[in-house]
């Protein structure tokens, strides 16, 4: 017997994904690299951020609380990586670390030329 209509799989979407879409996707391929991606952000973070905030905190007279959130910054990416969570847990903690440790050394930067 024939059926009456006709099923397509063709279908057209006008909407695009999503950056949330495209960041889970992205993570939940990098997954099975875990390891490396853990790596490499406690490498950035401890070679050359940490190093660089010290550098601007010591050239341009930085204050204690500046120590004290790049230090704690620092940890916030050391503790994904060491309790194993998720990829995309570790991004948006050295993203949001790379964040803070950039935004004190430019104001390191911009109060030493005032």
């Amino acid at each position: 017997m024939a059926t009456l209509s006709h099923s397509t799989s063709v279908y057209t979407s006008s909407e695009k994904a999503s950056v949330s879409t495209l960041f889970n996707d992205f993570a939940n391929k990098a997954e099975f690299n875990r390891i490396g991606w853990a790596a490499t952000a406690i490498a950035v973070q401890g070679c050359v951020f940490s190093p660089a905030l010290l550098l601007s905190m010591a050239y341009q007279g930085g204050g204690d609380w500046q120590f004290l959130v790049g230090i704690l910054s620092f940890l916030m990416v050391l503790v994904p990586v060491l309790s194993a969570l998720h990829v995309k847990h570790i991004f948006r903690a050295f993203t949001l670390s790379a964040i803070v440790h950039l935004a004190i050394i430019l104001f390191n930067v911009f109060n030493s030329l005032a």
